[in-house]
């Protein structure tokens, strides 16, 4: 070999160990970084509604979670990282949502998706996204109860399920005395799989009871005719499987017409606005909540009301944005115990490690690898002059406490 001959064979050895470099290097800052995650940046998204017939939820649960992921960034962020949501308006619609699923993670590039709203609505989205593009989906405003049992890889949550909740509204009712119980919920696929278990929450307590379901189409809007032939059943409880608006509606129907009967309601309806929209009507009205009352006076409550003072200074403080605060908590705290790269991975596997995590605000959750729903304790609350209060101590759903 020529001295010219080794000159190129140097200069080509150089080369292709230079490419070789920067590709493991490429590699190396990919599998530290991406998808969603950069050295200053990690990067959520989310679907929730902000407009249509339940933006009453939707525009809180944004404030929620947004306020506790400026304070973070606020404080310098995690892990020299500060984070950026990236929010889509589902409008409560299951194919907008799949199309903001595909936008968020195709266009947007998101690390996981956090704290989306809706259950049918979510659950449209599960061929794609934790099937196709295996991104994870944590901490929903939804669930059911299908969800968990079996795990599903990327699912994981830490709300109470519905179903549970519906149970324990029964088990309530009966224990109060009352044995005929009408379920009143709208005529949708996952309202109704939640109303079923009234009844045997109701049944686990006396024999005798008897529920009755009345299916009403989704977003009525004039509820007096329906009042009136629910009240001639002679119901001694109602339960509410509705939305928000739905509930204020029909409980000014019944109180419009005299019909003094206790209400019940499960967590989503937990929100300042639906006591201040229903007033009277709704005076008295148990259900059961994910978190402790917002007025309560700890650290992190208060915490929770000042951070949504200081960035959302037109949202007053309530239920559903502390939940989405305490869910956004529970999920950063996650990527704080992350030790290494920053990707899909590490974040589910720090999320399966956390055992017994308190916020502060919601009952503790606890993840494993065969535990992917990490709650199942409510609190029980009741609405006296225009404000939600607890009542006796925190409940498990899945116990005959």
């Amino acid at each position: 070999m020529n001295t010219t001959e080794k000159s190129r064979r140097a200069l080509l050895l150089g080369a292709m160990a230079t490419c070789g470099a920067m590709l493991t290097g490429i590699s190396t800052a990919w599998a530290q970084q991406g998808p969603g995650v950069t050295d200053k940046e990690i990067k959520f998204g989310t679907w929730m509604p902000l407009t249509g017939p339940i933006a009453a939820y939707g525009v809180p649960q944004r404030a929620g979670i947004e306020a506790y992921l400026k304070m973070i960034n606020d404080r310098g962020g995690i892990k020299g990282r500060k984070f950026e949501l990236v929010v889509e308006d589902n409008a409560f619609n299951p194919q907008r949502t799949v199309a903001a699923a595909r936008k968020l993670i195709t266009r947007d590039e998101v690390l996981a998706l956090l704290v989306p709203n809706g259950t049918a609505q979510s659950a449209a989205t599960f061929d794609y996204v934790l099937g196709e593009a295996k991104v994870p989906l944590l901490n929903p405003y939804a669930g059911a109860g299908d969800w968990y049992t079996p795990p599903r890889a990327n699912l994981y949550g830490a709300l109470v399920l519905y179903e549970n909740q519906a149970r324990a509204l029964g088990r309530w009712a009966a224990k109060e005395g009352h044995k005929n119980i009408v379920v009143i919920h709208s005529a949708l696929a996952a309202f109704e799989n939640v109303a079923v278990n009234v009844l045997p929450g109701a049944k686990s307590v006396r024999a005798d009871a008897t529920v009755e379901r009345f299916p009403t189409k989704f977003d009525t809007q004039d509820y007096g005719p329906i009042a009136l032939e629910i009240a001639r059943k002679k119901p001694d409880a109602l339960v509410y499987i509705l939305a928000q608006p739905e509930i204020i509606r029909i409980g000014k129907e019944f109180h419009a017409q005299g019909v003094k009967v206790p209400q019940y309601t499960y967590s989503p309806s937990v929100a300042n606005s639906m006591l201040e929209l229903g007033g009277a009507a709704l005076e008295g009205i148990r259900s059961v909540s994910y978190t402790q009352p917002v007025t309560l006076e700890t650290a992190p409550v208060r915490e929770y009301r000042d951070a949504l003072a200081k960035y959302f200074p037109n949202e007053k403080p309530d239920y559903v944005s502390l939940t989405s605060f305490a869910l956004t908590k529970i999920v950063v705290e996650a990527i704080n115990r992350i030790n290494g790269p920053i990707n899909r991975t590490s974040l589910t596997n720090a999320l399966e490690s956390m055992k017994s995590y308190d916020t502060g605000i919601m009952p503790a959750v606890s993840y494993g690898p065969d535990r992917h729903l990490g709650a199942t304790v409510v609190q029980r609350v009741t609405a006296q002059n225009g404000r939600w209060v607890s009542v006796g101590a925190p409940i498990d759903t899945e116990k005959n406490w």
